[in-house]
């Protein structure tokens, strides 16, 4: 399970335009672009924004965080892109909205609160213990990054999870 998660920042329209299109191009278009650090679209912290594998910590600390009643935040790595996708899966620009006032009001230091690695271990998450907590706390900032960045511009987001 040692997998990264990165985050693309396109409009509304450019990930509906992908999502009607075949597996294999909508893959090459992603790779080319935005995976890739020579794609036209790859702005590190701005269009792209890469978490280490401590994506699946991050995510139970934000659903452990999340008070609200249909606990929204657990949808923070989107729905399939298409209907064949291995990797790739999509917010629009209303439900990264959503998301991002709820990410934007937890405070990052109130976040571990709900470390318990115990229980991590029981949903079968990735190795907490194996990441310092600075390292978990700046990949927080790049995830409160991706979505603050998305909500400000009308952006959706594709997620890659690899």
């Amino acid at each position: 399970m040692g997998m990264v998660l990165e985050f693309y920042r396109l409009s509304d329209e450019k990930i509906i335009e992908l999502s009607n299109q075949p597996e294999k191009a909508c893959s090459k278009y992603l790779e080319v672009n935005f995976a890739s650090v020579y794609g036209k679209d790859h702005k590190e912290n701005d269009t792209v924004f890469s978490l280490d594998k401590t994506w699946s910590v991050i995510r139970f600390l934000f659903v452990q965080a999340d008070n609200t009643e249909n606990k929204i935040v657990s949808e923070l790595y989107g729905e399939p892109l298409t209907n064949k996708s291995y990797g790739y899966s999509f917010l629009l620009s209303k439900k990264v909205k959503v998301i991002n006032h709820l990410l934007q009001e937890i405070q990052t230091n109130d976040l571990f609160k709900f470390y318990d690695e115990v229980k991590m271990e029981n949903e079968m998450v990735y190795y907490g213990s194996s990441f310092h907590r600075n390292y978990i706390e700046k990949h927080i900032e790049i995830l409160k990054l991706a979505f603050e960045k998305a909500a400000n511009s009308n952006s959706g987001l594709i997620i890659n999870i690899s």
